[in-house]
């Protein structure tokens, strides 16, 4: 059953083989950074949501992570997100490389998407008139097929064009539900808290730290009041920050703290409080945000054992186990008492 977003804005799922340029036509058609774009392949690995407004209509896009021949546990997960989009979207653009074309697997996937979907091919990385001619090689699919250069944004005017003559018109309504940050060092367990809050599965959970690189989003309603949670990477003492996709994720996480006008950070109460943690306590603090602890993980401890800096009692904190989903609804609680319900 397709999971409807709360203001009923239609969606479009971008899906496609690694390093086909999704990350880059959403951001593009977005208008956003949300979605981090690398030369690494599988850089998305979450169901990424953002909102489209064009000529004064509205619908939601969803980036997903690159359908990729491996049978690894975090590429299954990941294939699952994209499956998940695919089945909540009303129309997939299946998004593809024009300078390698489309594989034996592309096609099978696409053949098996038109069965109950409506689809459309964008040939991504038309950057000369030669390769936009040779756009018609894939006429005998049957399909609408756009040429677009995601990164200079030829094409996609005529994309977004197309997609707002065929979804079902939604008016712009401009008024945005307070945005939550969730912060914290890796796998401390906040995309479970996130999937915890919503009762979903947006964000991909595996043991290997760092899965999250996006940023996240989830809108819920709290008695009768939105609020849109989002999920950022981990974040590492500095000197173990890897340079590149992992450097610019943790760059945007603390970029989206100063953004939000929230923040819940997580810490894993099997390790107690470090020093990366406190360093995210007080950046959120010295910028004057509404602050709440979120003591993870308490199913893994005794009572009475976490070694918790003394620091840590000047700010309000709730244990839970979000894996359980312990104790969460009293984190919802503090979001309707402490945040405004508008910016």
């Amino acid at each position: 059953m397709r999971k409807k977003s709360e203001d009923n804005l239609p969606l479009i799922a971008l899906v496609g083989p690694t390093n086909a340029g999704k990350s880059t036509l959403f951001n593009r058609m977005t208008g956003s950074w949300q979605a981090i774009t690398a030369r690494e392949e599988s850089t998305t690995r979450d169901r990424i949501y953002g909102e489209v407004e064009w000529q004064s209509w509205r619908f939601n896009l969803v980036d997903t992570g690159g359908l990729a021949e491996d049978e690894s546990e975090l590429y299954q997960k990941i294939k699952s997100q994209t499956l998940q989009a695919v089945t909540e979207a009303d129309l997939v653009l299946f998004v593809f490389d024009a300078t390698s074309g489309l594989t034996p697997s592309n096609l099978q996937f696409i053949k098996t998407l038109r069965q109950t979907k409506n689809v459309w091919l964008v040939a991504n990385k038309m950057d000369s008139p030669k390769r936009r001619a040779e756009l018609s090689t894939y006429d005998y699919l049957g399909l609408k097929t756009f040429a677009v250069s995601a990164i200079k944004g030829n094409g996609v005017g005529d994309l977004l064009e197309a997609a707002s003559n065929d979804l079902p018109k939604v008016k712009i309504n401009d008024p945005s539900a307070p945005v939550i940050t969730i912060v914290g060092r890796p796998n401390v367990g906040k995309s479970t808290l996130l999937n915890s809050l919503t009762k979903s599965n947006r964000a991909v959970v595996s043991p290997l730290a760092g899965t999250t690189r996006d940023i996240v989003t989830e809108k819920i309603i709290i008695d009768g009041t939105d609020f849109l949670l989002a999920d950022t990477a981990g974040v590492r003492r500095r000197g173990r920050i890897a340079r590149g996709t992992e450097d610019f994720s943790v760059k945007r996480a603390l970029t989206t703290i100063s953004r939000s006008d929230a923040v819940l950070v997580v810490i894993d109460a099997s390790e107690g409080t470090t020093r990366g943690d406190l360093h995210l306590i007080y950046f959120a603090h010295d910028l004057g945000k509404p602050l709440l602890i979120v003591i993870n993980k308490m199913d893994l401890i005794e009572t009475g054992r976490m070694p918790f800096h003394r620091y840590l009692h000047k700010f309000p904190n709730i244990p839970v186990s979000a894996l359980k989903g312990e104790n969460t609804d009293k984190v919802l609680t503090w979001l309707k008492e402490n945040v405004a319900s508008g910016k």
